[in-house]
């Protein structure tokens, strides 16, 4: 099953439910919020792979009114519920509309990129392109800038399943979510999706090949959020 991002109701739904089918999903926003908001430097600017319908940013931004951030997607349809969104903040958010693999055709405003983010979009992407974004945000970077990445790892599910499944349980029972989906329903419906997850091992190394120093700060079951650093003065 393939997502449509360029599909109104679908792109409305997932907007609305994007924080409440993910029992981990707040926890990590709120983990890189708080990294950006302790390390950002006024005047640089934060690009956006894949900002959607920009609620990443409106977190951001009520924490740091100040920020200045460029996102791309390549979603129309998310695109315009981003400005919506960000309408207060249009003279500090600059949206852009492009396929953001599509390196050879991706033009950003000539900035001062400190931090680069990516959220739950790089699992949509083949992974010799990741390698290629990874490539691409190691030389856009300042010296001493970072790559947050939170996404979907791919799980060996043939060895662990009955042990995702009790993960995926404990995960239901400690949320407060509506969300009904069975321990069952989550494996297959992980295994039904038509994208390309990556573990966090292939992540990290090819973030290294990239050139930037990588770790793990989080990960809950099949959700990460992964740090690099470009080398450079702190």
């Amino acid at each position: 099953m393939k997502d449509a991002w360029e599909n109104p109701e679908f792109a409305r739904e997932w907007d609305q439910t994007a924080l409440q089918i993910n029992p981990t999903r707040a926890e990590e926003l709120d983990i890189l919020i708080q990294l950006l908001e302790a390390g950002y430097q006024q005047g640089a600017t934060i690009l956006d792979l894949g900002i959607g319908s920009g609620l990443v940013e409106s977190l951001l931004f009520a924490r740091l009114p100040h920020a200045l951030v460029v996102g791309v997607d390549s979603s129309s349809v998310m695109l315009g519920l981003a400005a919506q969104r960000l309408a207060a903040f249009e003279q500090q958010c600059t949206l852009i509309s492009q396929d953001f693999t599509d390196l050879e055709r991706l033009v950003l405003p000539k900035r001062k990129y400190q931090v680069v983010i990516s959220v739950q979009a790089l699992h949509h992407v083949p992974h010799d392109k990741k390698q290629a974004i990874f490539q691409f945000v190691a030389d856009l970077l300042e010296p001493a800038g970072l790559f947050l990445l939170i996404d979907r790892m791919a799980l060996d599910v043939t060895p662990f399943a009955e042990l995702y499944r009790a993960m995926w349980k404990r995960l239901k029972e400690g949320e407060e979510s509506k969300d009904d989906t069975s321990p069952n329903d989550f494996l297959e419906r992980l295994q039904d999706k038509e994208d390309y997850p990556a573990s966090l091992e292939e992540h990290l190394g090819w973030l290294r090949r990239a050139g930037l120093s990588a770790t793990c700060l989080h990960l809950h079951l099949h959700r990460a959020l992964i740090a690099g650093k470009k080398g450079g003065e702190t």
